[in-house]
């Protein structure tokens, strides 16, 4: 680890430590104080607009992000909420992002600030833990600290997710995860691994009650975790009515994660952004919710860098132009390297 970067994340987590502290004694006060800290550490334009944007919402007596975060103060284990800050906020989205556009601008070419596995099936050209690990190190050479791995029913692998959380310690995972995922026999190890963020299918195929189980199981076990859901023209005005909202926060999610499941479908997607942005900021709920496409794209534009890259069941990616190229043979920096490769937007 880089020594600047080193200094630099042991002042912030000493920080955040102080900050989990003070919000015991004066919530309102100290919530205000995060906003101020992250104004401090933004290295980008866009960076420090957003958190003067908070610092607004957070001055009004009853915004509903104290709330919030008193609840992820209460109900999450609090070297959780330490690690997910320093990783995803410092780590993630500033450190890493500052050596991203250093690589791209050397490269040419966006390089994608997210990685995603999908490892929802399995098959004959699935990638084994050892090929993801070796993929995850090399793309945090790269600047790349946020990985997302889609689990979906297949609750068995969660014992090599975890292992990938240990020998990745900066990074920050959001495991998504269908209701019907077996998850208990990893209580304990989930309990132990402060990298990890849950997220829970709630688009409602499920069998009944089984939904709000898994969630009670997360609250209990004192996880970080929210729901996603797939939206499409039958399901959207269900997922999005002030009654399943306000379930979600009565069973303890922290985020929501709105997906559409029609890409074509970019009208129903602009009425699902418009939704998420009127339930966000100052006439928000203690629950933050999101667009995945239309917020994962913000970001990148914000931090400056590319999108995503997505690493499918077989171990292939999708390139600029139609290609594609297979990671069982080729790693992401040998892709940023080679000239005329670009990653698909």
């Amino acid at each position: 680890m880089e020594y600047r970067h080193k200094m630099m994340r042991t002042a912030v987590g000493m920080l955040i430590d102080k900050a989990i502290r003070d919000i015991q004694s004066d919530p309102k006060r100290s919530i205000r104080n995060l906003a101020d800290m992250g104004d401090n550490f933004s290295k980008t334009s866009a960076q420090k607009q957003f958190f003067k944007t908070a610092q607004e919402v957070l001055k009004k007596p009853d915004n509903p992000y104290n709330k919030l975060v008193l609840n992820m103060i209460r109900n999450v284990c609090p070297d959780t909420v330490k690690t997910v800050s320093l990783n995803f906020g410092y780590t993630g989205l500033n450190y890493g992002a500052e050596i991203l556009r250093g690589k791209e601008a050397a490269a040419g070419k966006n390089i994608p600030w997210l990685l995603r596995f999908d490892c929802s099936v399995d098959g004959e050209n699935t990638l084994s833990f050892r090929e993801m690990d070796k993929i995850l190190a090399d793309s945090v050479s790269l600047g790349i600290y946020t990985c997302i791995i889609q689990l979906g029913g297949c609750g068995e692998k969660m014992g090599q997710v975890l292992k990938l959380c240990k020998s990745h310690r900066e990074c920050c995972f959001f495991v998504a995860v269908k209701p019907t995922a077996a998850l208990s026999p990893f209580r304990e190890q989930m309990i132990k691994t402060p990298n990890l963020i849950l997220s829970a299918d709630m688009t409602g195929d499920g069998k009944e009650g089984t939904e709000e189980q898994i969630l009670r199981n997360l609250h209990e076990w004192k996880c970080f975790y929210g729901f996603h859901a797939y939206y499409n023209q039958e399901n959207v005005d269900d997922l999005t009515g002030d009654g399943f909202t306000q379930r979600m926060i009565d069973l303890g999610c922290l985020f929501g994660c709105y997906i559409n499941s029609d890409l074509k479908d970019q009208q129903l997607e602009d009425q699902v952004y418009r939704h998420v942005c009127s339930h966000r900021g100052k006439a928000g709920e203690p629950l933050f919710v999101f667009d995945f496409n239309r917020d994962e794209q913000y970001i990148s534009d914000k931090i400056l860098c590319g999108k995503d890259l997505c690493v499918g069941p077989d171990g292939k990616v999708r390139l600029a132009g139609g290609r594609s190229a297979d990671m069982h043979s080729v790693l992401l920096s040998d892709m940023v390297k080679t000239p005329g490769i670009q990653f698909a937007s």
